[in-house]
């Protein structure tokens, strides 16, 4: 197997590390100058709106990545998809919140792969459990 494959797989474990650790510096290093995502453009305004995020977030949340496919395979550019399985955990409380799959497109920039897009289709609709919900279900 390549390096490529395991240095991309690292790369979404290091995003959830640092969402579910609300470290919005760590999930902005694994978004490309140029990203898009979550309603924002490129790696500091995508940073900022963790950042916000977390500010008002109070349930810890955690992630599982699993069943890594490679959809389109290059040197530079991939498309990569996995399941999401997230965990809200409330006081001793653990909960299963919502399942659903992400899919990545990733980019080779500076030498390192880094997160250029990323599309979420959720199983079912989102509330984020700690948040205003603003946009129920479907896909981001």
């Amino acid at each position: 197997m390549s390096d490529k494959y395991f240095e991309i797989q690292q790369l979404i474990y290091r995003w959830a590390w640092g969402h579910d650790s609300h470290d919005p510096d760590l999930v902005a290093t694994t978004f490309a100058k140029e990203a898009e995502a979550m309603g924002a453009s490129g790696r500091d305004a995508i940073g900022n709106v963790y950042r916000e995020a977390y500010k008002i977030k109070s349930a810890q949340r955690r992630h599982a990545l699993t069943n890594f496919l490679v959809l389109e395979d290059g040197d530079e550019k991939m498309v990569v998809q996995h399941y999401l399985t997230l965990y809200i955990i409330r006081g001793k409380t653990v909960e299963l919140h919502l399942t659903g799959v992400y899919r990545d497109t990733v980019v080779l920039e500076d030498g390192e792969w880094k997160i250029f897009a990323r599309t979420t289709i959720l199983d079912a609709p989102n509330d984020p459990g700690d948040l205003p919900l603003k946009n129920p279900a479907g896909t981001y």
